[in-house]
């Protein structure tokens, strides 16, 4: 019997045990392979919702801002109210201070401004060379008749002539005190001038305390107009 012809060093029953060992493994690993995947491919094709937990909320309380009761102004006493240098000008009824370059005036000069009620005091700029228009203060009175201060004022204001503008109207204070304060305009003798008004109430009697410049120098001199009316006081007996 010829010998077994060899490949590999293998005879040909050899090769066909190790091909059929072969299948076999292979079948293994194809059956186990399907095993796992089919246990395994569902949750990766259809994963599980995860819930998300939701945030915590933190409940912070709030504290209101603290409120600072709005106290009404203490009033500076009256000497402190008086610049160094400037005069008194009295009357039985009323004083106010001016600086030095006023003087008591001449009341037949009172037609030249913006009269609402009977004169008590009229003071004047001593003459200077630099203004067409001296500068006037005039202190007046009238008893309140009718309603309200500001009824009372509209009343006053509707007799003024034409020429004469009422540009602002508004409520004040002049240490601590409560006053109306009228801005006006006018043209006298050509002449633009502005005229500031503080109407102080007293028991029955409205008081005028007014300030006239030509217009160029009413602002100028509106600094000393508003540190002069603290000034202005009745005379107490």
């Amino acid at each position: 019997m010829d010998e077994e012809q060899k490949y590999f060093g293998m005879t040909r029953m050899q090769i066909g045990i190790l091909a059929g060992l072969a299948g076999v493994l292979i079948l293994i690993v194809g059956v186990g392979a399907f095993l796992v995947f089919r246990n395994v491919t569902p949750s990766l094709s259809a994963p599980q919702p995860t819930s998300t937990p939701l945030p915590t909320v933190t409940s912070v309380a709030v504290t209101p801002p603290t409120v600072t009761p709005t106290l009404a102004p203490t009033a500076i006493p009256y000497e402190q109210l008086i610049p160094a240098g400037w005069k008194q000008f009295k009357t039985p009824l009323v004083e106010i201070w001016l600086p030095s370059n006023f003087k008591l005036g001449d009341k037949k000069a009172l037609n030249q401004t913006v009269q609402l009620a009977a004169n008590e005091l009229f003071i004047t700029e001593i003459p200077s060379k630099t203004s067409a228009y001296n500068m006037l203060v005039s202190v007046s009175y009238d008893l309140l008749s009718g309603g309200s201060l500001d009824e009372f004022l509209q009343n006053k204001i509707s007799q003024l002539p034409a020429e004469i503008r009422v540009t602002d109207r508004r409520t004040v204070y002049v240490n601590t005190i409560e006053a109306r304060r009228l801005m006006i305009e006018a043209r006298v003798n050509n002449i633009d001038i502005n005229d500031m008004v503080y109407v102080f109430l007293d028991g029955n009697t409205v008081w005028y305390v007014e300030y006239v410049a030509q217009i160029t120098k009413f602002f100028e001199n509106l600094p000393i107009f508003e540190q002069s009316v603290k000034t202005f006081r009745t005379v107490k007996y």
